[in-house]
């Protein structure tokens, strides 16, 4: 059965979340769409291109691993992928003099795009939330992530999959497409669940893990791949995920200090108000050095959000041992989903937007749902308002329909192969955490 609600989860249904918003907190959700959907009408600067392209170039080896600072190198790795398609500029200078340069309808797709299936509402909610309702600090968070995702081409990434980023990869270095797969497959990272909350999880074994085995961009592109396919699993009203960092065996070799810094800088400025918690379980005494360079870099809330466990009965007062992997559970009969089921490639996405019927009804659910916000946002309406005319009811819809769309605007996943979420034929999402006691649970209509 699915799990039920929890402490933590009615917990999440307080201030500041759909449902219990406040007039001058409606009031300023409504502030901030008016204002961005002034945004994405700007023209931005035709003259913004691309860099040059420059030959690729062997990536300098470094020491070190997950948590490690490694040796500075007198030059910067080129990266291959990331920033290739747009103007340096959108990247370099500061936000209120790139946002300008960059077209209003990029900006839109890509928002559309951070959103997924998820309520437009709940998504713009957590920068507010963010940044404790400080209206212009939220703006500008929000459109820093933005450029943040053109930049990083996180759009291309889903879009792609794993063995369309494989391929693009390929073309740009021999070998650096393999090593993106090599480390989807390594056993680096496993997803799951639910925790106790009803949260997914994504387990993380850091001893496998050697800086010097992958570029820092495959280790980048490897993040952003796996987080943005997690939120496919989350829905209305947990909208939080889990991570553990699994440190047994854990040596100095398996530092990296800047994956640290750059899956840090995602959960802070990238997305906002997703992790529920991170737990870090049986790490060694020699954490405790590397952990005293982590903490400066946390933010408080962040922080609060990380524990530490030394055992299985600790860690399974948070995640049931059903949920846990036999790596941590040390129970091989009892393997999760994620690590018993094998499947082949999967197809390689496109970047070519597909025009399939879905994909156009999705279209122009987001041109209604734009008519209606900008309507809604002149009245005194509340967010939350109920009935087949409501704003709830417009949300559902807006899922259903980019549910009903993800066969094609996503790159397929050896998670979706596996059956653990997936949009069957009739446009349902399905998650199927496998794990003792679960049912396969249609998360469709959760707004």
């Amino acid at each position: 059965m699915a799990p039920a609600a929890t402490q933590s989860l009615s917990e999440a249904l307080v201030a500041g979340h759909l449902g219990h918003l406040t007039d001058p907190q409606t009031a300023m959700l409504k502030k901030m769409w008016t204002k961005l959907l002034n945004l994405f009408e700007q023209p931005g600067d035709p003259n913004s291109k691309p860099a040059p392209k420059k030959k690729a170039e062997e990536a300098p080896k470094k020491s070190g691993g997950f948590f490690s600072r490694g040796k500075k190198e007198p030059t910067a790795v080129e990266e291959l992928f990331i920033g290739t398609t747009t103007d340096p500029k959108w990247l370099s200078l500061p936000l209120e003099q790139a946002i300008p340069l960059i077209p209003g309808a990029q900006l839109e797709r890509t928002f559309w795009g951070m959103i997924q299936t998820d309520n437009p509402d709940a998504v713009v909610l957590r920068y507010l939330r963010a940044r404790k309702w400080d209206f212009d600090a939220a703006y500008n968070m929000l459109i820093n992530t933005l450029r943040w995702r053109l930049v990083h081409r996180v759009d291309d990434i889903v879009a792609l999959g794993e063995t369309g980023v494989k391929n693009e990869l390929e073309k740009l270095k021999e070998g650096m497409g393999e090593s993106f797969i090599w480390n989807l497959k390594s056993g680096k990272a496993y997803l799951g669940g639910p925790d106790r909350d009803g949260r997914g999880i994504c387990f993380i074994n850091v001893r496998f893990h050697h800086k010097e085995d992958q570029t820092p961009e495959v280790v980048k592109l490897l993040t952003m791949y796996v987080m943005e396919n997690s939120r496919l699993v989350v829905n209305q009203p947990m909208e939080t995920a889990c991570i553990v960092f699994n440190m047994e065996d854990f040596t100095l070799s398996n530092m990296d200090f800047d994956f640290v810094k750059f899956l840090v800088s995602c959960f802070e400025a990238y997305y906002p108000e997703t992790l529920g918690q991170c737990l870090i379980h049986k790490a060694p005494w020699v954490f405790s050095t590397v952990w005293n360079l982590i903490t400066p870099l946390l933010d408080p809330v962040v922080a609060s959000k990380i524990a530490f466990t030394k055992n299985l009965d600790e860690l399974t007062k948070r995640i049931d041992i059903s949920a846990l992997p036999s790596f941590i559970s040390k129970d091989e009969s009892k393997k999760t989903k994620d690590e018993r089921t094998k499947v082949g490639e999967p197809d390689a996405g496109t970047l070519e937007r597909p025009s399939t019927a879905a994909v156009q009804d999705y279209n122009d659910i987001i041109k209604e749902y734009v008519y209606e916000t900008k309507e809604w946002s002149k009245t005194e309406r509340a967010a939350d308002e109920k009935g087949d005319s409501g704003r709830l009811a417009l949300a559902k819809r807006f899922r259903q329909s980019r549910i009903k769309a993800d066969n094609d605007l996503r790159g397929d996943s050896t998670w979706k192969l596996k059956g653990m979420f997936s949009v069957n034929e009739k446009g349902r999402l399905i998650i199927d955490f496998g794990s003792d006691g679960w049912e396969p649970l249609d998360i469709t209509d959760s707004v």
